[in-house]
């Protein structure tokens, strides 16, 4: 039997199933969950003894961790880069093409390991309206006008008469996509529309002059950067020491406790919180970063092909965000070590479903291998102006994943659909 066709049937007799099952109860309460996992939430269909804590716990330990560490690690290394860079620049009065190079790789690291993190948009990274998030990296709400501006703003030390403190500025005047900007674009004239709009007297000014100013600007963002990063490893773990605000690696580990203070009603709200986060890759890694820019989805030049549209086009990090994001799904299905650690596969083999675990990681690893090869045929951009059709295969290979998310996985985890996604038939 296909076995695509297999699960469509196998979703439609675990939704009838569970539309029995509430038509017959006398409460019309529902834990989601509990219909799969007999060992933490009562009896179930399947009557497995998978341990979902543990997996929640694997998972925070070797997944989640990590990468925020990482995070932080690579924003601390990107700092000394930046400085170095910017020292040499001011003492030599001439650029140092190795140190920049450096800061540049430096950039691809910190970047890389964010874009580990955006997969995982739970938590402290998702809340106060993604503020910590949007304060690392805004995109697609970036703008480098503002980054221009707020050059000129830090080093006159002032905005509007007030001096100049860049945890007060806009998240698109700051992060990793304002780094990009000062480290990667060759050009020193401003990227504001008209003169009036940009710096005063920016583009008159001497180029060694403005080369100093924007490397000075770029060591604030990158020890912004730095600090913002540590402030997301102290929300996310228990080593912050704080005793007023639960962190949100033991409201994860302690989600099972009746007693506890957790944030999560049970483990299964836990659990549904985090694959709430790997619709990321549906949203925004298959339709906002593949989509767009090769008009599968409506992007800001209409339905055609949008060079704008294209994430970290100026430093050529584009197909490295798309893999880094497939990895770190990876990641959070399988673990970093699958023979020790559970994960999301061994939920679904727990629950009948191991051809399903099997589907998706294969389409999961078929996606990253794609790309690898996409790397060696040239830039994400010159393949969406000039071979769009490349960009649509890859773009199929994620949605194979994508689709899976959204309808077996779900049905058989008995979670739901984030509410981005509670409507989407694609």
């Amino acid at each position: 039997m296909n076995t695509n066709l297999k699960h469509v049937k196998q979703v439609i007799l675990i939704a009838c199933t569970l539309s029995i099952t509430a038509a017959c109860s006398d409460s019309q309460d529902s834990t989601s969950g509990a219909g799969f996992s007999g060992a933490q939430s009562g009896s179930g269909s399947t009557n497995t003894t998978f341990d979902k804590q543990q997996m929640v716990n694997d998972l925070v330990d070797h997944v989640y961790l990590p990468a925020i560490e990482d995070v932080l690690v690579n924003a601390q290394n990107q700092l000394v880069a930046v400085e170095s860079y910017c020292e040499a620049l001011q003492a030599n009065q001439a650029e140092d093409a190795t140190l920049k190079t450096t800061a540049q790789e430096a950039w691809k690291n910190t970047m890389y390991s964010w874009q580990q993190v955006e997969m995982m948009q739970v938590g402290p990274v998702g809340t106060d309206e993604s503020y910590l998030r949007n304060q690392i990296y805004s995109w697609p709400v970036d703008s480098q006008c503002a980054v221009d501006l707020d050059v000129s703003y830090f080093e006159n030390g002032n905005v509007s008469g007030s001096p100049y403190d860049i945890k007060n500025r806009t998240a698109n005047r700051k992060g990793l996509d304002a780094l990009e900007h000062l480290l990667f674009t060759e050009s020193l004239a401003h990227s504001c529309k008209t003169d009036s709009l940009g710096p005063k007297g920016w583009n008159d000014r001497p180029e060694l002059e403005r080369k100093v100013a924007r490397c000075k600007f770029a060591t604030e963002v990158a020890s912004d950067l730095v600090a913002t990063a540590g402030e997301l490893s102290s929300a996310w773990s228990s080593e912050n020491g704080s005793n007023t605000i639960i962190d949100f690696e033991t409201s994860l580990k302690t989600a099972n406790d009746s007693n506890s203070n957790s944030s999560f009603e049970n483990i299964d709200a836990a659990i549904n919180h985090l694959t709430d986060g790997l619709f990321y890759l549906d949203t925004i890694t298959k339709d906002a970063k593949l989509g767009s820019p090769i008009g599968l989805i409506t992007n800001s030049c209409g339905t055609s092909t949008c060079l704008n549209d294209i994430e970290s086009n100026i430093s050529k990090h584009s197909l490295a965000n798309v893999q880094s994001n497939l990895e770190a799904m990876l990641l959070i299905f399988q673990g970093s070590d699958p023979a020790t650690q559970l994960a999301f596969d061994d939920y679904l083999t727990a629950v009948d479903a191991e051809s399903l675990a099997n589907e998706m990681r294969a389409d999961i690893t078929a996606a990253i291998a794609a790309i690898e090869s996409f790397e060696t045929e040239g830039s994400f951009a010159d393949a969406v102006q000039n071979n769009p059709a490349r960009v649509q295969e890859l773009y199929a290979q994620t949605k194979k994943v994508t689709d899976n998310l959204k309808s077996a996985f779900i049905v058989f985890l008995s979670l739901q659909l984030p509410s981005s996604s509670a409507g989407d038939a694609d």
